[in-house]
């Protein structure tokens, strides 16, 4: 077995060898390509990587490309270069970057790692004072050697070269080329090899050594001429020495001196190479015929990249393999690249490249058949929609349709048989091809020979056969011989079509099968068959079948099917694409997954999607590797690799890895070979998958920080952007990148393909704040770069955040709290001395007010007695007289009640009158004793304080005067109560007039009460237009609603102590055409028989002494007479009261 596999994978290695049309797994870079893939022009001449990992590429006419993954940056002559036309790049010792093109040489000013952080290079074609060659230059004429020199190809200076040193200065020499004593013969090649030796291609064909500043002559022509000139040196790992001559031979020498080997002729031309990526295999390219791969043991050509196989042209100017292995290819149209694991991917399609026959007639492949080796004169047959491709070992194909004796163009199933019977399902039925005539079967019919290959086959058909969707070739169990024998099976179209050796057999609606479609057939461990349809779930044998059974219900039926598994017990589909038997399992592929089946309970054991690791949920096509036992698993996303025994993903490969295509095309578009190479047939055409030569990115990324950008204006928002990028050209979609900011956030960030980070407002206090940004990145294979690339700056802070701004600001408050403190020093001590007088005159106010009180008594015995006088005048006065005594009487009654209202009367204005009358005599009082404290102060010369005695007497007489007017208003009220008066009316801002009087009206309770305290709460509404008012009334009417209000909150603070919370809500608002004021409080409420009477001239609830019973009844009238307003009341017993004033817009 293992001889045989050794022996299979040989067969496939020529295969690959010398596969001529199979497209090669390319990404190109051209002058219209996307925006990271597109070149200035399209001709390239050279690429190179250098020692930061960067790629350069010489492109003509338009000067170098760097590019780092994504994006391309140009080099022109702003930057240095004396010449668009570049042919070379080179890297020195030291890291400088010199660039050959028409105009001569130049060289970057710095070594390439200086140029950090997005910086751009500028070259110079003179470095440390010293002139580089301006002879016009061309390929292969710059090499760098090991001790990291710089030679240069001249023609009429020999050889020169340069060497710098650490301070880019620069030192040169001239090796002259004058080999016979006349001129300098000029120099078409050079070449530094590993081992340090300097190889020289002259003028006419000499090739010659470099030792110091002597040439050894290694070969000499026999005619010395132009077309002898060899444009193109290389020396392999043996030492022998490679030559390309401009006429297009290629001469080999195996030792120094020694006579060159004939290895092959090309096309003439002026631009050739000569690499070595393989071990074993050199590689050759010339402008006119594409790449040559050429054994190096035997010289034999192994085979040629060309159009043919996808490159942009066969103008191939230079091959170049970078750090990870990736092949890039310099051509005159762009640059293509070849993945590193190139090799393990061969893709067929159905596109002409170049002009030739393409390999398949359609690109939608729904079958592949890998026949036994040796067996067939194809290497693999290929089934699509437009018909039958046979592949042969050299690459090419014929091409079978229906015009040739298929059954149709549309393949769906190949299989051949042990006897070499190679037969062909499509959508009309089965036709078979046979290369031994005596293999027809007796029933085929329409024979047809045809030529494969250079040999005759024979094409019949069976007409019994139904339309066929897939095959498969399964063992089934024979008693007789007791042991499986082969046997091919074919379901379609309401028939399930098998052979077995020379017999034929169809299974279907009389042995239980639905009509409709079967997709796919399998046989269980016990020998059961399983039958997959379109839309009526998976049907299962009723009995196992052999090769006995089968023939037997060709007479009498003896086969039966069931319905086994449906959406009625517990599928999730009743579509079922594959069906496969393996690890004591059932696998059923749909399109919500792989399902893994009990094949007895019908139980659900496993499904596997895309939360599994699957790339989509259509598993349509799979096989089982020989190798390893691992499925292979087609998609509509790409190839994956499974292993049913741990239920696991391995690996998933797509276009983006080599694949000619993701999606998977019908049930039988996966086949796997002995070998384990898989064969996957997709919507554009054919990719065979060699596992073994698919090896990880081993190379970790370099990276490189391609942009640091901080914005001049930025101060404010502390803003830095980072650009960067890793330098893995393998995938570059693959590359995942995690950052962290030291300073700011110690965890990485998720793995991201984000290669720009911006951070603003960064946080920054007292002083700058150093940052340091780290970023590590891995490559599509997860090898992660060794060590974190890593910049750090420095975050001044906010102008405001500084330390001299933090100094300004606590001498600020410094000064702010002195200030303060000093005022509130003499606050305290003023506010102690107003306490000290303010009592004297409470004291002083509360003598007066118990005299009140007495003359308030008096007044109220004279009132009773005028009252009763009355009553009996006006009895005495009805016994005496009739009519006229009772008209008599009852005037003097009105008159009696006139003098009871003037009595109450007079008791309110008692009432009112006594604060102001009070507070005038105690402040006369203590403004006497200001007198006599002034007049001492001023004998003792003490000027502060006779400032501030002089400030208290006037405060003292204001008040005075203040509070005489306040009596004055108080008696014009009372009489207006009775009769209205001429007010001013005027505009008032109506919050700023309530805000006044609830201070006026809360300072007079608490003068009263000094431990009084109740939360006002402002509800009022901004910007109210001005109002119109008769200002002093409608301030009293305030005055008596809001002093009602205190003393109602705090009443029932006195009565119910505790938690209670004296409180007063003060809301203005405009609404429509009137103003509203609503002074609410949380009081007691007003019982309803007493709401009913608040409003009444001197009707109280409080106590005798306490109140007149004017204030609401006078409030009433000036709001509704005088303002042609409304005074509204809303109460709720053990709630509170609200009073809503109403007031006109006008």
């Amino acid at each position: 077995m293992i001889n045989k596999i050794l022996f299979t994978y040989f067969i496939i290695i020529i295969s690959i060898i010398k596969a001529g049309a199979q497209e090669l797994p390319l990404t190109h870079f051209t002058a219209s390509g996307n925006e990271s893939y597109s070149l200035p022009s399209s001709m390239v001449t050279n690429i190179f990587q250098d020692s930061e990992g960067f790629l350069w590429m010489a492109v003509f006419s338009s000067g170098l490309v760097r590019y780092d993954g994504t994006r391309m940056d140009i080099y022109s002559s702003q930057d240095g270069l004396t010449d668009l036309g570049v042919w070379q790049i080179l890297e020195d010792g030291q890291g400088h970057l010199w660039i050959s093109s028409n105009a001569g040489v130049v060289v970057s000013e710095e070594p390439v790692s200086s140029y950090k952080n997005g910086r751009k290079l500028k070259f110079t074609n003179q470095l440390g004072g010293v002139n580089l060659s301006d002879e016009g230059m061309t390929e292969n004429r710059l090499a760098v050697d090991n001790s990291g020199k710089i030679w240069v190809a001249t023609v009429t200076h020999g050889l020169i070269n340069y060497q710098t040193g650490p301070d880019s200065q620069l030192t040169v020499d001239t090796v002259s080329t004058n080999l016979d004593g006349t001129i300098d013969f000029f120099v078409s090649s050079v070449f530094a090899s590993k081992s340090g030796t300097l190889f020289a291609a002259l003028e006419g064909g000499i090739l010659v050594e470099c030792e110091g500043d002597t040439l050894n002559i290694l070969y000499t022509p026999n005619v010395i001429s132009n077309e002898q000139n060899f444009n193109s040196l290389f020396e392999d790992e043996k030492g022998r020495i490679w030559a390309f001559k401009q006429n297009g031979e290629l001469l080999l020498f195996e030792s120094k001196r020694s006579t060159p080997i004939f290895i092959s002729k090309q096309p003439q031309t002026n631009y050739f190479g000569i690499y070595s990526f393989e071990e074993g295999v050199i590689w050759t390219s010339n402008s006119e015929s594409g790449i040559t791969r050429i054994d190096e043991e035997n010289f034999k050509v192994l085979g040629a990249y060309t159009r043919a196989n996808g490159l942009l042209s066969n103008h191939i100017y230079d091959v170049y393999q970078d750090r990870e292995g990736n092949v890039w290819i310099a051509q005159s149209g762009g640059v293509s690249k070849l993945r590193f694991n190139y090799k393990a991917f061969e893709n067929f399609g159905a596109e002409p490249n170049a002009g030739e026959k393409p390999i398949l007639p359609n690109p939608k492949v729904n079958t592949v058949l890998v026949p036994e080796i040796g067996s067939s004169q194809c290497r693999f047959w290929v089934g699509t929609e437009g018909g039958l491709a046979c592949v042969h070992y050299d690459g090419l194909s014929t091409v079978l349709t229906e015009a040739d004796g298929l059954y149709g163009d549309w393949i769906n199933g190949m299989e051949q048989d042990k006897d070499g019977r190679i037969w062909i399902a499509s959508i009309y039925g089965l036709s078979a091809l046979v290369f031994d005539q005596k293999l027809i079967f007796n029933d085929g019919q329409n024979i047809k020979e045809i030529i494969i290959g250079g040999k005759t086959a024979y094409l019949f058909t069976m007409s019994d056969s139904p339309p066929i969707i897939a095959s498969e070739k399964l063992a089934l169990f024979s008693k007789q011989l007791n042991q499986d024998v082969e046997s091919l099976w074919f379901p379609g179209s309401r028939g399930l079509y098998s052979i077995v050796g020379t017999n034929s057999f169809l299974l279907g609606e009389k042995s239980g099968l639905p009509q409709t479609v079967y997709n796919s057939v399998a046989f269980d461990g016990d020998g059961y068959l399983w039958v997959g349809t379109r839309d009526k779930g998976l049907y299962k044998s009723t009995t196992p079948i052999t090769l006995e059974k089968l023939l037997e219900n060709k007479f009498n039926r003896s086969i039966e099917f069931g319905l086994f598994w449906s959406l009625e017990n517990g599928a999730p589909t009743n579509n079922i694409e594959k069906l496969l038997w393996s690890n004591e399992k059932i696998w059923v592929g749909t399109q919500q997954g792989l399902i893994s089946l009990d094949h007895k309970s019908g139980n659900i054991i496993s499904t596997f999607n895309t939360a599994s690791g699957l790339p989509a949920n259509n598993p349509i096509s799979f096989a089982v590797s020989p190798v390893d036992g691992n499925f292979w698993i087609g998609t509509n996303l790409g190839l994956t690799e499974f292993d049913p025994r741990q239920g696991k993903v391995i690996k998933t490969v797509s276009q983006r890895d080599g694949l000619i295509g993701n999606e998977v095309w019908l049930f039988g578009s996966v086949q796997i070979d002995a070998s384990g190479q898989v064969y996957f047939g997709t919507d554009n055409g054919i990719s065979i998958y060699h596992p073994y030569f698919d090896k990880i990115n081993s190379v970790p990324p370099i990276l490189q920080f391609t942009a640091i950008e901080r914005p001049e204006r930025s101060e404010n928002r502390n803003e830095i952007t980072f650009e960067y990028a890793a330098l893995s050209f393998a995938d570059v979609s693959g590359v995942r990148y995690r950052t962290r900011l030291i300073g700011y956030e110690e965890e990485w960030s998720e793995p991201t393909g984000i290669r720009r980070l911006r951070y603003t407002n960064l946080p920054a206090f007292f002083w700058a704040k150093e940052y340091t940004l780290e970023v590590m990145a891995t490559n599509e294979s997860g090898v992660e770069s060794e060590l974190p690339i890593t910049f750090s700056f420095l975050i001044k802070p906010m102008m405001w955040l500084r330390w001299w701004a933090f100094l300004i600001y606590l001498c600020i408050l410094t000064m702010v709290f002195l200030i303060i403190d000093k005022y509130q020093r003499k606050k305290v001590l003023k506010k102690e001395r107003d306490a000290a007088r303010l009592r004297e005159a409470e004291l002083q106010a509360e003598t007066a007010m118990a005299r009140s009180r007495a003359a308030e008594s008096e007044s109220k015995a004279l009132q009773a007695e005028v009252e009763k006088k009355a009553l009996e005048l006006e009895k005495v006065e009805v016994l005496e007289k009739a009519y006229t005594e009772l008209k008599q009487a009852q005037n003097q009654l009105v008159q009696a009640e006139k003098l009871a209202s003037l009595g109450r009367l007079a008791t309110g204005i008692a009432h009112e009158i006594k604060n102001p009358l009070n507070f005038i005599n105690n402040f006369a009082g203590v403004s006497v004793e200001l007198v006599d404290e002034l007049a001492a102060a001023i004998k003792a010369g003490d000027m502060e304080e006779v400032d501030y005695l002089m400030e208290s007497l006037k405060e003292n007489t204001v008040r005075i005067e203040k509070h005489g007017k306040r009596a004055d208003s108080i008696v014009q009220s009372m009489t207006q109560h009775a009769k209205a008066t001429n007010a001013t009316f005027d505009l008032f801002d109506l919050n700023t007039l309530v805000q006044n009087y609830l201070e006026i009206a809360y300072n007079t309770k608490k003068s009263k009460t000094p431990d009084l305290a109740v939360n006002i709460n402002w509800q009022l509404q901004p910007n109210l237009e001005k109002v119109k008012l008769y200002g002093q009334q409608f301030g009293q009417a305030l005055l008596n609603i809001l002093g009602n209000a205190l003393d109602a909150v705090w009443d029932q603070k006195i009565k119910q102590g505790g938690d209670y919370q004296p409180e007063l809500t003060i809301t203005t608002l405009l609404v429509e055409k009137h103003f509203e004021i609503l002074v609410k409080d949380n009081g007691p409420g007003i019982p309803e028989d007493i709401k009913e009477r608040i409003f009444e001239p001197f009707f109280t609830t409080k106590p005798t002494g306490q109140g007149t019973g004017l204030g609401l009844s006078l409030s009433y009238d000036i709001i509704t007479q005088s303002h042609n307003g409304k005074l509204e009341l809303e109460t709720e017993v053990g709630k509170g009261t609200t009073f809503i004033i109403h007031i006109p817009l006008i």
